[in-house]
This record gives C-alpha cells, sequence and structure tokens, in this order.
C-alpha cells in the first residue's frame, strides 16, 4: 500500500467517524498493515502515535518508547548528497508541512542518545499531511523505504551488464562466420542478398550491445575519460575520415572559422559516438537527398553543435526531450512501420554529453514555409575552453 492510497484510506476513516463510531482498534489494525512507518506529531512536534512498522524500522534497540519525545531530537534529515537539513530550515518537512501536505526524497537517520547502536543511514519518500482533531493539530509523516527500489535498480543494472557481455560472444562468432562466406569469389544472387542482411542485423545488435555496455558504465562510473583539448575543425575532420563514403555524402557541414578555431576539453571517442548515433537515427529515416546538417554557433562560455536531419515530422506533442528517455523509440514518433530499434540511441547521447560537462536539448525544426514540422534538430551544447576567443 503507497503512501497516496495509506493518506486517502486515514481520511476516509477519520471523516466516517463523524457518522459511525468506528473502534480505534480499527484504525490501528489498518496503518499497522501497511508496509511504511507512519508517525503522528502533536502540535509541539512531539511523537504521540506510531505504527508498528515504525515501531519495527526506528524503535527497535531504543531503551524508551518514542512517545512524548520530540522529534527533532530523534531524527536527522539529509539531502541525498548528504547535506544536513537544519530544523530552522525552509526545506525541513516539519517547516513545510505548515503549509500543507508534501513529500520529499531524503535520508533519515535517527540520532536517538538512548539507543544501543548506531544507525545507518536510510533512503525515504517521506510524504506529511496535516491533521485537526477537535480543534487540535496534528502532523501525519509517513516513511517509505527507497533502499529497496535502489537495491533492484542495482540489480537490473547488474543483470542488463551481464547479459550485453554474453552477447558479444556470439556476436563475434556470428561475424566470424560472415567474414568466411564473403570469401566466396562467386556468390549468387540468393546468398549475396541474405550476407548482406546477416551483417546488417549483426551490426544492429553490436551496436545495440554496445549502447548498453556503455549506458552500464556510465550509470556506475565506471566509464574511464580521456578528455583532452581539441579543436572543432580537427575534431570533426578526424569523424568525417572514419565514416563510409556514402555516409560522407550525407553529411553537410558548415562552420565559419570562428567556430572552427574554437577549442573544446572533450572525449573523442565520446563525441564521436555521439555524432554516430545522431547520424544513425538520420540514415534509418532519411528518404532519397536527404542530407545531415552539422552547424555550430557560440554564446559566451558555450559553443553548441546544432545537428539537424531531414527525417520525417516526429508524432509528438509536449516536450521534444522526452525522445532522450530511455527506451523511447523515436521509430514510434516518425515511422511507426520502424519495427527495429529499443530507444538507447539518444539516452546514450545525453548521458555522454553531460559527463563531458555539456547539455543537450532536441527541436522540431520546420520546412522552408515554416509551415510544418520537418525533421529533428539535436543541439549540443559544449564549455568552451577558450571563450574570450569568440
Amino acid at each position: 500500500m503507497d503512501s497516496e492510497h495509506t493518506t486517502k484510506l486515514i481520511k476516509e476513516i477519520r471523516a466516517s467517524n463523524s457518522r459511525v463510531k468506528y473502534p480505534q482498534a480499527l484504525l490501528s489494525v489498518v496503518c499497522d498493515a501497511t508496509s511504511e512507518a507512519m508517525i503522528i506529531l502533536d502540535e509541539q512536534q512531539s511523537v504521540c502515535w506510531f505504527n508498528r512498522r515504525a515501531t519495527d524500522w526506528f524503535v527497535a534497540g531504543c531503551s524508551n518508547s518514542l512517545i512524548g519525545r520530540s522529534f527533532d531530537s530523534l531524527f536527522q534529515f539529509r539531502h541525498l548528497d548528504q547535506r544536513l537539513i537544519l530544523v530552522d530550515d525552509q526545506q525541513h518537512p516539519l517547516r513545510q508541512s505548515v503549509h500543507g501536505e508534501g513529500q520529499m526524497d531524503l535520508l533519515v537517520q535517527i540520532c536517538d542518545p538512548e539507543r544501543s547502536s548506531s544507525t545507518p543511514v536510510q533512503h525515504f519518500m517521506l510524504s506529511w499531511q496535516p491533521l485537526c482533531d477537535s480543534g487540535e493539530h496534528f502532523t501525519l509523516l509517513i516513511f517509505r523505504d527507497l533502499d529497496p527500489l535502489e537495491q533492484a535498480l542495482q540489480h537490473q543494472r547488474s543483470f542488463i551488464n551481464r547479459l550485453a557481455h554474453e552477447l558479444r560472444t556470439p556476436l563475434a562468432i556470428m561475424n566470424g562466420i560472415l567474414r568466411r562466406l564473403n570469401r566466396n569469389n562467386d556468390p549468387s544472387a540468393y546468398q549475396l542478398r541474405s550476407f548482406e542482411e546477416l551483417s546488417s542485423e549483426t551490426k544492429r545488435m553490436s551496436g545495440l550491445v554496445d549502447n548498453l555496455l556503455l549506458l552500464s558504465d556510465l550509470d556506475t562510473d565506471r566509464y574511464c575519460w580521456q578528455l583532452e583539448q581539441r579543436s572543432v575543425r580537427s575534431f570533426l575532420s578526424e569523424w568525417l575520415d572514419h565514416l563510409s563514403a556514402l555516409q560522407r555524402d550525407l553529411v553537410c557541414v558548415d562552420l565559419d572559422d570562428t567556430v572552427s578555431d574554437s577549442d573544446l576539453c572533450l572525449d573523442q571517442i565520446a563525441v564521436s559516438r555521439v555524432l554516430d548515433n545522431l547520424l544513425e537515427n538520420s540514415l534509418r529515416f532519411a528518404s532519397d537527398g536527404s542530407q545531415f546538417f552539422i552547424g555550430a554557433s557560440i554564446q559566451n562560455h558555450t559553443l553548441t553543435l546544432h545537428v539537424h536531419d531531414q527525417g520525417p515530422p516526429l508524432a509528438i506533442n509536449g516536450d521534444a526531450s522526452l525522445l532522450f528517455d530511455r527506451f523511447t523509440r523515436l521509430e514510434e514518433h516518425r515511422d511507426p512501420s520502424q519495427t527495429d530499434g529499443v530507444g538507447l540511441g539518444l539516452a546514450v547521447v545525453k548521458s555522454l554529453v553531460e559527463g563531458m560537462g555539456g547539455a543537450v536539448k532536441a527541436e522540431f525544426s520546420s520546412d522552408q514555409a515554416g509551415e510544418k514540422p520537418s525533421g529533428l534538430q539535436i543541439s549540443l551544447m559544449f564549455p568552451r575552453v577558450n571563450p574570450t576567443a569568440g
């Protein structure tokens, strides 16, 4: 039972109490059945009631009951970065509860000096709800333990990482077989078509595995950044050199000298991966004659690379930044008939750029008449090394 349902149930029982005399035991049974710790404070912010879950989490090891004790002497709140939330801080839940109900994601530690042993810091979603009974004012606090959710996410990341590593071996074998098949000097049309299809699918699967492993490394701070100072001109020149002839024909780079000579502190492999992913998305939806444009602009301490494709319009409403969410598939918004892709390419783009201290933004570009959305523009914003140059 989550905190919203718990609060709603308590309100219903209290409202019903004015019409039907519910026994006090019923309220206790309901509250003890929840998976959340619940504490009620009086007007002096002293503990006047708590449920069984609060007993399990907070009272075990204490020599005395919590009843009648000041809340701020028992609990210490911290932000997720471990910064202490002082009692007189406006962000403190007890200060915020004066203005109504709310919730906050925070760290909690019991600081009771009478406790037999020290307690670890726990991750909770804390909700608060003002209550009024017979002219007396109370505050209901509901603690939802988020540590199990964090552990579940950690297990999920570990599973994805292991899965991606396991997939690499059969992919390497498949690639070896394809290379041997390619040595056939006189393949039939069917064999040639089959070889091309297998090569394409193997490459797609390899890209998926690489994206999964990369996101796993970024999530767990295992990615080894190799930042170096490079001019935009030299970097883009090297990136273009590694493209195939077909890809280079589609790319149009338009930079003025001021932008070209600006230096960035970047990881060349990471930024190359960013542009590769954006180009791959563009090629997936490109029609004959479509091009992939790269431009740039300078504003104060920021250099922005503007990457613009000419793919079909996006059938999406609202914030385009949602496209960077993991498992959000561009295919669903540009061409529903496309069934490949799992929605990791733009998530990788966002994670890599932000890892270098930059930011990303997606916009729907317009056709020349400006009448309807056409294509997608991704802005990659990087801090400049020599901001006085532009």
